[in-house]
């Protein structure tokens, strides 16, 4: 999807950056406040204008969110009462969906209703910046501030968090979240620093598709570099490639991780290792061979949850270095300390039986 430049929500990102690194600045005062979250903490507020003109005030109070990373996230920092608003993607999700049925719906994140948006009278529409909504134009120009932060990528989320935590007001808790984060970042880099490149394992990582593969910078292939694998796809020169069978052999890959879409909360995971085993030509690769294919929820590859399936790689891929870590056990944490019902759904198949 080609980016978008809007002006209102470029310097809207750029405005943050300064934020962060100097402190707020304070523009003209904001249009008429909209109805206040209970939970908002008293505290002075610092409007930001966009060059469109649009102005929401910090901490806001009125958030819509187009996709569930961004909700989770907001969830994680203790943010979820000021969300009005969910696309579909979020309704739908087995873990969150749930916790926003009173929160109404805008329709499909990539075309939301923009005059259901209007209705709920956001301070600010919280969506992807690599996958814009197709109707953004009708979106800003309907002067409703929108807020672009991916969420996903495990080398950005930490500064996403600072970023939710800054614009709510609720800095100590995206600062909790990004200790939690940094905590096993550190504990994965101090366990792989050793290894020399040659015991790496090789990994073919498919995505939701069959023989749709991730290259080098996505968040899959940031993922296996932390964890200490190779992706063999990682120097081809599109960012989500096709290959097949013939190529997949001729790589012949150590492990094959393939991404389950959370659509559901108990998916047949065993039903698609079985079926990626038994793809027509590939019998003989050495991932099928030493029984080495894994299916892990997107849940734990993209979003808040990023660094634990991090460790779930790890343990796969050196399990000699990562035994004593469970991640089970970090998803319990994780869901204790920062979102709810998030250890509740299957993240990977097999278990080795301790993870």
């Amino acid at each position: 999807m080609k980016p978008c430049a809007l002006p209102a929500f470029v310097v809207l990102c750029m405005v943050l950056a300064a934020v962060a690194v100097s402190g707020c600045t304070t523009a003209p005062a904001p249009a008429a406040s909209k109805s206040p979250a209970a939970s908002v903490s008293p505290k002075e507020t610092v409007p930001l204008t966009t060059t469109t003109g649009p102005q929401y005030t910090i901490p806001v109070q009125r958030i819509i969110v187009t996709n569930a990373n961004s909700a989770e996230l907001l969830i994680a920092i203790g943010a979820k009462d000021r969300i009005v608003g969910v696309s579909e993607t979020v309704k739908n999700h087995p873990v969150l969906g749930p916790q926003f049925a009173s929160v109404p719906s805008i329709g499909s994140w990539q075309t939301p209703d923009v005059e259901k948006i209007l209705s709920l009278h956001p301070d600010v529409v919280i969506c992807y910046s690599t996958y814009l909504p197709k109707n953004i134009d009708r979106i800003s120009a309907a002067g409703v501030t929108i807020l672009p932060v991916d969420c996903y990528k495990i080398d950005t989320i930490a500064a996403d968090a600072r970023t939710l935590g800054h614009i709510t007001g609720l800095e100590a808790g995206a600062e909790k979240f990004v200790v939690f984060q940094e905590k096993y970042e550190t504990l994965l880099a101090s366990r792989t620093a050793g290894i020399m490149e040659s015991d790496m394992p090789r990994v073919y990582f498919e995505s939701y598709s069959d023989y749709s593969t991730l290259t080098g910078g996505s968040g899959a292939d940031l993922l296996l570099a932390m964890a200490g694998g190779r992706n063999i796809a990682g120097l081809l020169p599109v960012s989500s490639p096709k290959v097949n069978a013939e190529w997949l052999v001729a790589e012949n890959p150590d492990v094959i991780i393939k991404t389950a879409a959370s659509t559901q909360k108990d998916p047949d995971f065993g039903g698609m290792q079985s079926k990626i085993s038994n793809r027509p030509g590939i019998g003989n690769i050495s991932a099928v061979r030493e029984g080495r294919v894994y299916i892990l929820s997107n849940d734990i590859i993209y979003g808040p949850r990023a660094v634990i399936g991090a460790l779930y790689i790890a343990r796969i891929l050196h399990p000699e270095k990562f035994s004593d870590i469970l991640p089970g056990n970090l998803l319990d944490e994780y869901a204790g300390d920062f979102a709810p019902g998030t250890n509740t759904t299957q993240c990977m198949y097999p278990l080795d039986g301790k993870i």
